[in-house]
């Protein structure tokens, strides 16, 4: 694995670990020479750290207690939120720890906190543009007057949460960078799925479908309220915080007195009493109105655990954001986990001069950027077929990045200028964004269709990596093979666009 601290590139390999761990003295606990226990692993600025001491499992628990990595198997009542904003990561640890099968493969067994075999080393595992990558960290953690100052679990014996989590800095390169960032980034990280992002408009019905339906298929589902997140440290009058991330755990149709109300159960990584405190929260007189058998059924419980129901009417004028992580193929091995659909990736880059086109805003550029075909032979059991395509950049630095999609009737020739001058695409991202990834949900008929990612600035070099999701078999084609492609002259290019324009 190879992960970027200050500027450096650093390489901690299995390999390097084992020989490490082997020459270690029986007494000797190993200590992470790449993510070293001092400030550059908190933050990348400038901020004081004296306060902060780190310290292993066993210092943290009392004499008489056993450390645990995983106790009863991982929850996402186990998580709490420290004093980093970073309820987008954890809020997507919430999400999958409800499915077991998706925690094995994050956080490998056998390892542990005390005893035989203990020597201060864990292995992780992140999903990292098309595979799976190992990080092994040390055993020390910062605290403050002898607490965790970070994410940690309910229970003061148990660790995954806080160990999952400094991994996952290790991997941006220090605790402040995970600082902030997007949900759907990290519901990838921690399971290989396909991520699309939706903005919720007032009471969506379409909505409310999408988020059912998910759930029963079992993908992982999170919600955010606007906001500045470094100012989020304390809830609104109503119970709920601006600039938060939240987990969706449950959506039901729940039958009362009066009727039916469309609900949603949503958990507050922070894991204590700033819940919603409106219609249908955990008191609330509504529940009057609901049989008790009803109650039992969904678990209803009034406690300070951060975990509420709410309208879905209310949920819409509250929540601005729903991120919905479906299963990807990368877990089609495991017998645990259902992957329905069809999934296809490629991978490919813009190359500054030869295939990065950037946008349309210049067709003979834009002609240049790599294309794909798509081919879809059957519609869906809704028909037409639904697709999703999401393009990734693997870059350093951040730049903006989308998609356009064309029809074709040539599934075996390139679409150039011509094409781009007098037929309409079919669909695109939209708005080009400096988000890592990028994805839109389309309906399409049966056919051919070319696929083209791009950066909106021309001449940018960058890999990048292309997955469809569809619900019937596709096939996607990479046309980008031994192509070299000829500029017109500038003067020429003139003369055939001034005619073109007459």
């Amino acid at each position: 694995m190879t992960i970027c601290v200050n500027g450096r590139l650093l390489q901690t390999t299995q390999e390097k670990i084992r020989k490490i761990l082997g020459s270690l003295d029986d007494e000797k606990l190993f200590t992470d020479t790449d993510f070293p226990a001092d400030t550059a692993a908190l933050f990348f600025s400038d901020k004081d750290a004296s306060m902060i001491t780190w310290k292993r499992p066993k210092d943290l628990v009392e004499e008489w207690q056993s450390p645990q990595l995983i106790s009863d198997g991982a929850t996402r009542d186990d998580i709490k939120q420290g004093i980093l904003g970073d309820c987008w990561f954890l809020s997507a640890c919430a999400a999958v720890s409800q499915r077991e099968c998706f925690m094995k493969k994050i956080v490998p067994s056998d390892q542990s906190l005390s005893g035989e075999g203990y020597k201060g080393s864990l292995n992780f595992r992140f999903w990292r543009f098309g595979q799976w990558e190992d990080v092994y960290i040390d055993d020390l953690l910062p605290t403050a007057d002898g607490k965790l100052i970070y994410g940690k679990c309910t229970d003061p014996c148990e660790f995954w949460v806080a160990f999952v989590e400094k991994a996952y800095a290790k991997l941006h390169g220090s605790y402040e960078a995970i600082e902030g960032g997007q949900t759907m980034d990290a519901l990838v990280d921690l399971t290989g799925g396909l991520a699309e992002r939706h903005i919720i408009q007032n009471k969506d019905p379409q909505l409310y479908r999408i988020i059912e339906r998910a759930r029963s298929s079992g993908a992982f589902i999170t919600c955010s309220r606007k906001g500045d997140w470094r100012f989020s440290n304390k809830a609104d009058p109503n119970g709920l915080v601006s600039g938060h991330a939240y987990t969706i755990t449950a959506v039901r149709k729940i039958k009362h007195q009066r009727g039916e109300e469309k609900m949603v159960r949503i958990r507050n990584p922070w894991g204590d009493n700033n819940e919603w405190k409106g219609s249908w929260s955990d008191n609330d007189i509504n529940w009057n109105l609901v049989n008790e058998d009803i109650k039992q059924e969904i678990g209803l419980q009034s406690k300070d655990d951060g975990e509420f129901w709410m309208s879905y009417r209310d949920f819409c004028k509250q929540f601005q954001e729903v991120t919905i992580c479906l299963t990807g193929p990368d877990f089609e091995d495991d017998e645990e986990v259902e992957s329905a659909g069809h999934v296809e990736v490629m991978k490919g880059e813009w190359i500054a001069g030869k295939s990065g086109g950037g946008s349309r805003n210049n067709l003979f550029d834009f002609a240049t950027n790599p294309q794909f075909v798509l081919t879809l032979h059957e519609p869906d059991n809704f028909n037409p077929q639904k697709m999703i395509l999401i393009p990734r950049a693997c870059v350093v630095q951040s730049l903006q990045i989308g998609f356009v999609l064309y029809k074709t009737d040539h599934p075996n020739r390139r679409l150039d200028t011509r094409h781009f001058r007098y037929h309409h695409d079919c669909g695109r991202s939209g708005v080009y964004i400096n988000y890592r990834e990028v994805s839109q949900r389309f309906q399409l008929e049966p056919g051919h269709y070319v696929i083209i990612p791009s950066t909106y600035i021309s001449n940018e070099t960058a890999c990048f990596m292309l997955r469809v999701f569809g619900e019937k078999k596709f096939t996607l084609k990479d046309f980008n093979r031994h192509i070299s492609f000829l500029r017109l002259p500038p003067l020429l290019d003139a003369v055939i666009e001034n005619n073109i324009n007459s």
